[in-house]
Order: structure tokens, then C-alpha cells, then sequence
């Protein structure tokens, strides 16, 4: 009797070989289809289950179909952001219908200006003060940039600092400490490093007395000075300073940024900025600058009020949103062309702005924003520009009542990436697959 495990003898005949070496062929093939099926489902069913986990561990629900008929996933259609509501930090998901879903966060002691989110953190600046940790001891400063980790929940404290803002490609996190010192960390994590403005030279807002954001100040080719500190609305000189080289290039006399958008890679950003060549509420101009070539497009108003403070590029710097003054009445929010200069402004009646000046955010579709001034906030359908209230919905949050809808302090969070269990599900499969494969190749059989 012969070894179990003996190859079999190869046969006489070329045709028997060709017919047995087609029928393993075929084995092999069944057995390569059936593998990338298991696999495919397994992966399918462990991307579903982590989906379901992702949504229940972060108190979101799928939002049922409607009386349209229509089914919205919360992930598939909602817009997640963080904002402070006067006590605490607050999270939710915008749809395009304009309703919110929030929930409450850890409490904050946060100034009232825009949050920064970077790195899987969230930033902002608390005005009552906090002790940092320094040598030879711990200090006490009166403003300081604190930040909320939003994989721990956990919260802490940076340095001090009485704005926050990124620098142009996202990779370090700005902060004025004084109206003269700027302050830079690594978003990755890093030691701090101060830089020291040159003589005559301030940074806006570097006092803690400015409330429009910061988003405008750091561009391609370095970040946005005056000529004087910020304690009023008379005009300054604005000029880039580029910190590496030293440099301090003037763009003239104007009122306050807009906003700044840098291209992905690119050495150079548009600026938005007002001008000095009007005074609230005459016919201020609106002039777009190439940080670089300083090659200026400037903008006049289709309404006798000029343009008012406060505006935001979009994702991809086509358009920028701006609001408008009229001579009587409040003004109203309307979009920039950025290469023709053409202003298109939003008549819908919901969408009326009283004051001079006004926020606005994009979504990262490009083709909704939100916006607003006051307690009043709406999304704003781009190519439309119809206008829906955003409005808070029903939430087990006993403090509801209390919070306030989405305003000015809003930042835009990245959207959750799936886990990476599904992929390593299907790695796994697939070895296990390609392991029982070999051991049947070298498996003898009766043919």
C-alpha cells in the first residue's frame, strides 16, 4: 500500500494531461470567484456594521424618509460642525432642507470669534485666562488658545494667545500673544515658536478687541499686517509679511479683510479686502489682490450702501460671498464672480441683513452656505440663492431651549472616515483564501 501523501503517477497520455490540467484550471478559477465573493460580502457586512456603530456611538440617527417619499443617511447628506453657543460647544449636522441636529459639548469659556478646527482639534480663545505651564513656573496669562481633542473629548490648553487662526497650507496653528508677537505650532504636534513682528507693524486683532475672524490673515506669501494696532475703524495700511524672509509688501490703505484663498500648492492667495477710500455706510469698494503679483481687481457695489465687513471665499475660490449696504432699508447677502466681477445679489426676502457686517461659511459641495448676522441664520443655496432658516431639531438635550442655533463661531469638521476594519476583514479573508488554495492545489485527487 502506498503513502497517502505520494503524488499520483503522471499519466501516458498528452491528451488525459491537457484534460486534468483544464479541469484544475477551472477548480482554480470556481475557487478565485468564490473567494472575491466571501470577501466582498464579509467586507460589505463589516463596513455596515461599523457604519451603524460610528452613527449610535455619536448619538446621530438616520433620518427617515419624509412625505416625499425620500430617505436622507445623516452621513450621506448632513454637513458636521462645531460651534459655541455663549456656554459650551455644541455639534451638529446641517441638511439642506436647513435643519440641525446638535449636540452638547463640553463647556468653554471661548471668546467670541470663529473656532479653528485642525488635526482632529478644535481651537479657540478663552478671554477669562488660565495658567500655562512655562519655566522656571507655571503663569498665569489673561488670554490663552485652548483646544478640544475630538477623539478623547478631552480639553486643554496651548498658550497664550488672543486670536487663533492656520496658516495658509493648514500645517501650523497661529496665535497673536501681543499685538507685535505671533506665535506658531505645528498641527501635527510640535514646539512653539515665537516670531517677533518688524518695527511699525501689528497684527490685526492682536489686541483682542477684533470680532470678525481671522480666516483672511494668512496667505501663500505670509500673513496680513497694519500699520497700527486694532482699537478702531479708521483705516490702516495692510501689507503681507513674510516671516522667513522678513519682507513687507504694502497692499494700501484699507478698513478690515474679508477673507484669504490659497490654492492647493500654489504660492500665491486672493485677498478680499475693503479699502480706505469710503466710511461706513457710503459706497465702499471691494478690491481682490494676487498676494503675489499684487495684481488687484476692483469691485463696485450694484447697491449705493457699498459692501459691508465680513464674507468668505468658496472651496475653490471662484466665488466669494460678501454682503451689501443699501442707502435705506438693511442690506442683503450676495456672491462675487471672482473672475469676471460680476455681483449677483440674493433678493429673497428671508434674507435680509441689518447691520454692517455679516458672516458667512461654506460647505464643502461649493454649492451651499451658511450665513447670517445677529440671531438669525440661514443656508443659502449658491446657484439659487433661495434662502431656508437653519433650524435646531428635536433632541433628547435638556439644554436645547438654552443653546442657540449655528452663528459666526461655526467651523466646518472634515467628514468621519470609515474604520479600517472592513479593509482588514477582507485581508484576512483573502489570506485564509489564498492559504486553503495552495493546500488544495498540492491536495492529490482522483481527477
Amino acid at each position: 500500500m502506498g503513502s497517502l501523501t505520494a503524488p499520483p503517477a503522471l499519466p501516458d497520455s498528452p491528451g488525459t494531461a491537457q484534460a486534468l490540467f483544464a479541469a484544475a484550471r477551472q477548480r482554480r478559477r470556481r475557487r478565485w470567484l468564490a473567494g472575491i465573493t466571501a470577501v466582498l460580502a464579509a467586507s460589505a457586512v463589516v463596513a455596515a456594521v461599523t457604519v451603524i456603530w460610528l452613527h449610535r456611538a455619536s448619538g446621530q440617527d438616520v433620518e427617515h424618509p419624509g412625505a416625499a417619499g425620500v430617505a436622507v443617511a445623516a452621513r450621506a447628506s448632513g454637513v458636521a460642525a462645531v460651534w459655541f453657543d455663549g456656554t459650551r460647544l455644541r455639534t451638529g449636522d446641517i441638511y439642506p432642507s436647513g435643519r440641525v441636529t446638535q449636540r452638547a459639548g463640553p463647556e468653554a469659556s471661548a471668546d467670541l470669534l470663529p473656532l479653528v478646527q485642525a488635526g482632529g482639534r478644535v481651537y479657540w480663545v478663552n478671554a477669562m485666562g488660565a495658567f500655562v505651564p512655562s519655566r522656571p513656573y507655571m503663569a498665569w496669562y489673561p488670554r490663552v488658545v485652548q483646544y478640544l481633542d475630538r477623539a478623547t473629548g478631552k480639553t486643554g490648553t496651548v498658550g497664550p494667545g488672543s486670536t487663533a487662526f492656520l496658516s495658509a497650507n493648514r500645517r501650523f496653528l497661529l496665535m497673536a500673544q501681543d499685538a507685535t508677537t505671533l506665535a506658531e505650532m505645528p498641527v501635527a504636534g510640535g514646539t512653539l515658536r515665537q516670531l517677533t513682528l518688524p518695527r511699525g507693524w501689528y497684527l490685526p486683532g492682536g489686541d483682542g478687541q477684533a470680532g470678525l475672524g481671522y480666516s483672511g490673515l494668512a496667505t501663500a506669501n505670509g500673513v496680513i499686517v497694519q500699520s497700527g494696532e486694532s482699537t478702531s475703524w479708521h483705516p490702516q495700511v495692510l501689507a503681507v509679511w513674510n516671516p522667513a524672509r522678513g519682507q513687507v509688501k504694502v497692499l494700501g490703505r484699507g478698513l478690515t479683510v474679508l477673507g484669504a484663498y490659497t490654492p492647493p500648492g500654489a504660492r500665491y492667495s486672493l485677498l478680499a479686502w475693503l479699502p480706505a477710500a469710503c466710511r461706513f455706510p457710503d459706497n465702499c469698494l471691494l478690491k481682490i489682490t494676487n498676494t503675489t503679483t499684487l495684481a488687484t481687481r476692483t469691485i463696485r457695489s450694484p447697491l449705493p450702501g457699498g459692501f459691508a465687513a465680513g464674507g468668505a471665499f468658496s472651496p475653490g475660490g471662484t466665488q466669494l460671498a460678501v454682503f451689501l449696504n443699501a442707502a435705506r432699508g438693511p442690506g442683503r447677502l450676495a456672491l462675487v464672480d471672482v473672475d469676471t466681477g460680476t455681483v449677483r445679489i440674493a433678493r429673497t426676502p428671508g434674507l435680509v441683513f441689518g447691520m454692517d457686517i455679516g458672516w458667512a461659511l461654506w460647505l464643502p459641495d461649493g454649492r451651499h452656505l451658511i450665513g447670517g448676522t445677529g440671531a438669525a441664520s440661514y443656508l443659502v443655496n449658491s446657484a439659487t440663492l433661495s434662502a431656508s432658516p437653519l433650524s435646531l431639531a428635536h433632541t433628547r438635550d435638556r439644554t436645547t431651549a438654552d443653546s442657540q442655533n449655528i452663528n459666526f463661531t461655526a467651523a466646518i469638521l472634515p467628514p468621519r472616515r470609515l474604520s479600517s476594519l472592513p479593509a482588514l476583514a477582507a485581508l484576512l479573508l483573502w489570506s485564509v483564501y489564498l492559504d486553503r488554495s495552495h493546500v488544495a492545489d498540492a491536495t492529490p485527487t482522483d481527477g
